[in-house]
């Protein structure tokens, strides 16, 4: 497995535990938060904090947009 394969791989482990997170979440703030710590423990991906809260903003919005 190369480099790019195994970040590649990291971060669709964690846009999927994102996608959990916002599931099991009552509040856009409250995923911001669980998201956010989620990467600083395990270092999934190297993005800003805000990139992170964007795409929580897309999966929230998807999640929820069935619930409308």
């Amino acid at each position: 497995m190369g480099m790019s394969s195994y970040i590649m791989d990291l971060q669709e482990q964690f846009e999927d535990q994102v996608a959990d997170i916002v599931k099991e979440s009552e509040h856009v703030a409250e995923a911001y938060a669980s998201a956010v710590k989620l990467n600083n423990e395990h270092h999934f991906v190297n993005w800003e904090n805000e990139e992170i809260e964007y795409l929580v903003d897309e999966l929230w919005g998807e999640y929820w947009s069935n619930y409308q």
